[in-house]
């Protein structure tokens, strides 16, 4: 294995796109991922009709050798797809997993029929296990090289919360298992809610208490038309946007540095020209740190 070289990537020239986009059903997102480039979508609820992309349906599969009826379980269909398209065989561009929480689900049936239980109540050890095991393909899925990689879930509003204030509103947040969700959220670039006002479809960027959203893009633009090239444009931008911070962010602590480097010298130089106008021996000053060699020849030159 060899290792990359030093040299910084250019942010702006990463194209692959990680999203999760969440909300109610019939709100267009299954519609918008469509429009993404060469696409394949692993469907759980059959909602293709007004779709062209190819479709791998992820569900239990039933078929029967002779009077032996066989099974082969929905989670079972979703590994050996991320299996064929570890190896990259393949022309697709974009990878849809459509819906996130339907394969979670199957994860769960797979382990209860793999420890030959009914709910993961039944064993303690059942949620770590669905858990891992569910994480993990997901990573493996996300670790492919495909140019888009875009998952999505239904939102759930069912739940209620305090606000810091007091006040009771309901969260707002994908249909998925907070502590598993907040890890899928860790693999993505951005998490965005498909909002739908009659006819007007947006996506939102917003993160705040009650709505579940943000990414690691950076970016003021909070909502944009559900568009795929509003969607391109933003994500061109956002990339930009986060390279030119890091260089700012990087430019501020160089200059913050040199300026406490020099307000150190000019501390020591002070301190010792008023112990040479007092008559004392000039003391090194406590703090800061004693100057450099240079500094020192500096200062005799200028006393």
């Amino acid at each position: 294995m060899n290792l990359p070289s030093t040299e910084r990537r250019k942010i702006e020239q990463v194209t692959k796109r990680v999203v999760w986009l969440y909300g109610s059903p019939f709100s267009g997102k299954t519609t918008f991922a469509n429009k993404f480039n060469t696409p394949l979508m692993l469907n759980t609820d059959g909602n293709i009709r007004f779709v062209d992309s190819p479709v791998i349906p992820i569900r239990d599969h039933v078929r029967t050798e002779g009077r032996m009826i066989k099974r082969t379980l929905a989670w079972d269909i979703f590994k050996e797809t991320v299996a064929e398209l570890e190896k990259k065989q393949n022309d697709f561009k974009t990878v849809i997993v459509d819906l996130l929480e339907d394969n979670y689900d199957f994860c769960r049936l797979w382990v209860y029929d793999q420890m030959n239980i009914t709910h993961e109540s039944d064993d303690m050890k059942a949620w770590d296990k669905v858990m891992m095991e569910f994480l993990s393909t997901l990573k493996r899925l996300m670790s492919c090289d495909y140019e888009n990689i875009i998952l999505i879930s239904h939102e759930d509003i069912s739940k209620d919360i305090f606000k810091k204030g007091g006040d009771k509103v309901t969260a707002i947040r994908p249909n998925l298992r907070e502590k598993v969700a907040n890890k899928v959220a860790g693999m993505v670039d951005i998490v965005a809610r498909v909002v739908a006002d009659g006819s007007i479809r947006m996506l939102n960027f917003k993160s705040n208490e009650v709505i579940f959203g943000g990414g690691r893009l950076h970016s003021n633009t909070t909502e944009i038309p559900l568009s795929y090239n509003d969607f391109i444009d933003f994500y061109g931008s956002a990339n930009a946007s986060g390279d030119g911070r890091a260089q700012t962010d990087t430019t501020d602590r160089n200059r913050r540095r040199h300026d406490a480097e020099a307000q150190k010298a000019e501390f020591a130089q002070i301190a010792e020209e008023t112990a040479t106008a007092e008559g004392n021996t000039p003391q090194e000053p406590t703090a800061p740190p004693k100057a450099t060699d240079g500094q020192q020849r500096q200062r005799k030159r200028r006393a």
